[in-house]
């Protein structure tokens, strides 16, 4: 059975012409490899997260999901970090979460004072939620 259009979405594409921060990062984007899952990597991956086709959330907050985000990102400092856009580096998140996120190391954003980051906002047991390392 197909997956609702609304589980899992690949991120828009950078482009050069779109991008508003330096060319550099514009172009390591547009040139990093993105891997389209197949729907049984996108339930498998979910079920790594402790949820269902039927009850996805954000890996970071556990807000309604919106959209998929990089864990690692892909490009950090203008280089490519060595990640790509493939399931194994996506997770489902909301948009408060992956704009606050942006390129920064996941667990060290979470627990930060960032501006939207879970600990500001007062997530709950945010040490004991799971996530892979």
């Amino acid at each position: 059975m197909d997956l609702p259009k609304s589980v899992f979405s690949m991120p828009t594409p950078m482009t050069i012409k779109g991008r508003i921060s330096s060319v550099t990062n514009a172009f390591a984007s547009a040139i990093i490899p993105v891997i389209r899952p197949t729907d049984d990597e996108v339930r498998e991956a979910l079920q790594l997260l402790g949820m269902s086709v039927d009850s996805v959330s954000c890996a970071y907050c556990g807000d309604p999901h919106t959209e998929w985000d990089h864990l690692r990102p892909t490009i950090k400092d203008q280089r490519p970090t060595g990640y790509i856009s493939e399931i194994r580096n996506f997770v489902p998140a909301c948009g408060k979460c992956n704009q606050s996120k942006g390129n920064k190391n996941w667990r060290e954003w979470m627990l930060s004072d960032a501006p939207l980051s879970p600990k500001t906002r007062s997530v709950e047991d945010l040490l004991r939620m799971r996530y892979p390392s």
